[in-house]
């Protein structure tokens, strides 16, 4: 490391090293909760190490058809049809945060407004808690495809070095993973003037929750900015805890249920479509969305919210 500077074998070791923090904190927390607290639910825990599991076992199988995915790959292959590289200087890795948090933004904007994409993004969201098992269980299309698109190859095509695009993913995935520790441990998970400008367990928590006032917001994983700036911030009130899940009923235990769910659900919505353009607003408009109502929409639901409070 040499000032600002880092090559890319400096960065791939700290995100290992920071990599193995997680894993090992996962598993202490899982422990804990365990035998200590007496509060795990052993059904949702299994189905989130299956979860893990499942991303693993695919990563060879994605590899053999698509070639090797990593966030770094994706980011090397951004960069060599990008016009231009701001480079690793300090501004470099000043504009590199801000976009990858803008990219990250979007792509958890359009996770929860386009009903294709939510099915990936869905088993994420669908256990009724939070601890860091319940933070690492992704759909391994997510894991594996998604999210080298999104924090590797596009911020790169945007002039972000793939040096900083792995730095800035390591911290994202470490600060990240840690926004999900159990609130039997963190209880209020406030993190004092940190609150004003830093996502935080208390923000995350909104983000998995789906009451009405808190339902799509807090899209960023390391700062408020993005979220402040498009108008999707909330912050945890005392007045209301979280109601964690998602609005449909989920057998939350069950791997298939929480990882298929959804996509089960799409798939019955599509055939039983009158149309093609029916069939083609069930896979790109927002969960909820019903030829002509869109009542149950989390804009919607959030919208009859905001107008009762104003009463």
């Amino acid at each position: 490391m040499d000032g600002w500077m880092m090559d890319r074998s400096t960065v791939e070791m700290l995100a290992v090293i920071g990599g193995g923090t997680v894993l090992a904190y996962l598993l202490i927390e899982l422990m804990a909760l365990h035998f200590v607290k007496r509060q795990l639910d052993l059904r949702i825990a299994r189905m989130a190490l299956l979860g893990l599991v499942a991303t693993g076992g695919m990563a060879p199988v994605i590899a053999v058809i698509f070639g090797a995915v990593s966030v770094g790959i994706a980011a090397y292959a951004g960069s060599r049809l990008a016009p231009f590289e701001v480079g690793t200087a300090w501004y470099g890795w000043v504009y590199g945060f801000f976009v990858y948090e803008f990219f990250y933004w979007v792509q958890h904007w359009l996770a929860h407004k386009v009903r294709l994409l939510w099915c990936i993004h869905s088993p994420h969201h669908a256990p009724g808690g939070i601890h860091m098992a319940i933070g690492a269980n992704h759909h391994f299309v997510e894991a594996l495809l998604y999210f080298p698109l999104f924090f590797g190859f596009v911020p790169a095509l945007f002039g972000v070095s793939p040096v900083v695009l792995i730095a800035v993913n390591a911290l994202d995935g470490v600060w990240g993973s840690f926004l999900h520790i159990s609130d039997r441990f963190v209880t209020r998970g406030r993190y004092g003037p940190l609150e004003r400008f830093l996502q935080t367990p208390s923000h995350h928590r909104v983000h998995h929750a789906k009451n009405a006032r808190y339902i799509d917001r807090n899209y960023n994983s390391i700062t408020l900015f993005w979220d402040w700036a498009l108008g999707t911030l909330e912050p945890l009130s005392d007045e209301e805890p979280v109601s964690y899940g998602i609005t449909r009923s989920v057998d939350d235990g069950s791997f298939w249920d929480v990882h298929f769910g959804e996509c089960t659900a799409l798939a019955r919505d599509i055939r039983d479509a009158k149309s093609a353009r029916e069939a083609w607003g069930y896979v790109f408009r927002p969960p909820g969305w019903r030829p002509g109502d869109a009542r149950a929409t989390a804009s919607e639901v959030r919208r009859r919210w905001a107008e009762q409070e104003r009463g």
